[in-house]
């Protein structure tokens, strides 16, 4: 879903709990998959459609727990349509953590536990892709990380997760394990250790807008088909080949990944748009509405957890960076004949003292010294003196809310 830059962006991961009488299902799809004694040194994968029909009709039956459904349109509003992506749907078992003192090499592979998004359909608007992970046993060997909001969840029976497909940022991690009991036979203690989970897919888009949700829906399912069958291809005996495509994965899902993390792709959606839509009418679209976002954030974000609000210090510094861009530009095309270049040299070193806490008061002198050398040494078009005022405003405004970084 498309967010306007200038908002603070809340948490899109859902939670909640099945009653405890709904873990009679929960506990039997467990049973069923401990007797096919799956794997111990890698994950093992059932797609829903490919389970026994009395398996299967569990599945189906949590697949359409009112209360998993309640979740989204707590969130998103009853005008929202949630089809469940059963094509997506699966089981998925982590082996025991016990077997080898390299964790994450007896886990189904690295790339689980290198922070990733799982799909990369970002940029289809107005609907989103969400897996659900329902948990079906006491796991204490694994938690799961959202780190760009962040929040952590121990998933264990009955409880119930859901996040973006091909939004989220997130990866496993190994917890401290618990001792087997004495009495357990080896066999025994690693079926307690076997973590099983369901993975459940839902496609949530408003009403209006069916036809974008079917289309995240088809390509989503043909990209998890897609993934999972080479997925499974690196987990054949490794060669130099395999490795070289294992390594290729984990790469592009990390590279992919920071792209989120660091820079939004929500803000380069909107960036491409400001800027296409500026280049065809004019260029100060783009130099307005690109360069105050920062101060629009600061004053909309609360106080509270600054330290942790990763999504605010992403944006705030970025829309910043591109503020002093235009700005710095705006003073040396009145200064020299190649702006263009001496911006490119002086921003990102001004930019660096600014973002830290021990230098930060250099860039704000800068930026004093040019606004005063500008309204008074300098013929300025309308609009840019325009532009000008608008900044001391709003960064009086910045100053009368203060914010520690």
């Amino acid at each position: 879903m498309f967010y306007l830059p200038w908002k603070s962006q809340k948490s899109r991961v859902l939670n909640c709990k099945l009653n405890d009488d709904e873990h009679y299902p929960l506990n039997s799809i467990r049973e069923w998959v401990i007797n096919q004694e799956p794997s111990i040194n890698t994950s093992t994968h059932w797609w829903c459609k490919d389970l026994p029909p009395n398996i299967n009709e569990l599945f189906s039956n949590i697949s359409n727990n009112k209360k998993i459904k309640s979740m989204f349109k707590t969130l998103y509003g009853n005008d929202y349509t949630v089809d469940i992506l059963h094509d997506m749907n699966e089981i998925y078992v982590s082996p025991p953590s016990n077997n080898n003192k390299n964790f994450k090499k007896n886990a189904s592979d690295n790339i689980f536990y290198t922070r990733h998004i799982d799909g990369p359909f970002f940029y289809i608007p107005f609907a989103s892709c969400y897996r659900v992970i329902v948990g079906l046993d006491d796991n204490r060997d694994i938690m799961t990380v959202f780190n760009i909001i962040p929040e952590t969840y121990i998933i264990k029976a009955g409880d119930v997760v859901g996040f973006d497909f091909n939004r989220e940022c997130h990866y496993i991690t190994p917890i401290i394990r618990y001792c087997e009991d004495k009495n357990d036979t080896i066999n025994e203690a690693n079926s307690k250790k076997y973590r099983v989970i369901l993975k459940i897919h839902y496609c949530i888009y408003p009403n209006c807008a069916f036809v974008f949700g079917f289309i995240l829906s088809k390509l989503s399912i043909m990209y998890n088909k897609l993934f999972r069958d080479f997925f499974l291809f690196t987990l054949k005996p490794q060669n130099r080949f395999i490795k070289y495509l294992a390594n290729i994965m984990i790469i592009s899902t990390k590279v992919y990944h920071d792209i989120e993390y660091y820079i939004g792709n929500n803000n380069i959606q909107f960036i491409i748009i400001l800027y296409y839509v500026s280049i065809n009418i004019n260029y100060y679209i783009f130099l307005f509405c690109s360069s105050f976002i920062h101060y629009l954030r600061w004053i909309d974000t609360s106080e509270n957890n600054i330290e942790k609000n990763i999504l605010f210090k992403r944006d705030y510094y970025l829309y910043k960076f591109i503020y002093m861009l235009q700005f710095i530009h705006m003073y040396l095309s009145y200064k020299t004949d190649t702006p263009i270049l001496y911006t490119s040299i002086i921003v990102p070193v001004i930019f660096t003292s600014y973002i830290s806490k021990y230098t930060d008061i250099i860039p704000k002198i800068i930026e004093i010294y040019l606004i005063f050398d500008m309204l008074n040494n300098i013929d300025l078009k309308y609009l840019e003196y325009i532009y000008i005022y608008i900044n001391i405003m709003l960064k009086w405004i910045q100053l009368c809310k203060p914010i520690y970084l």
